[in-house]
């Protein structure tokens, strides 16, 4: 993988982060504002990805 491909990639973590929240925003109107463990585990997952999205940024700007 060449360094240049990262940016896109932790563009498309960063992305996914943001479905996920969404699928935890559907989730948390679907249920009026009760938390389940679906809603829990899709906002875990979104913090995942977003973490990984920026990591792959800085890791770009700080090792060119």
């Amino acid at each position: 993988m060449t360094m240049q491909s990262l940016p896109s990639l932790g563009i498309v973590f960063v992305a996914l982060a943001v479905v996920f929240v969404g699928i935890a925003l559907r989730d948390y109107l679907k249920t009026e504002a009760k938390m389940t463990i679906a809603r829990k585990t899709w906002i875990r997952i979104a913090f995942i990805f977003a973490g990984v999205g920026i990591g792959l940024y800085f890791f770009q700007t700080f090792f060119r």
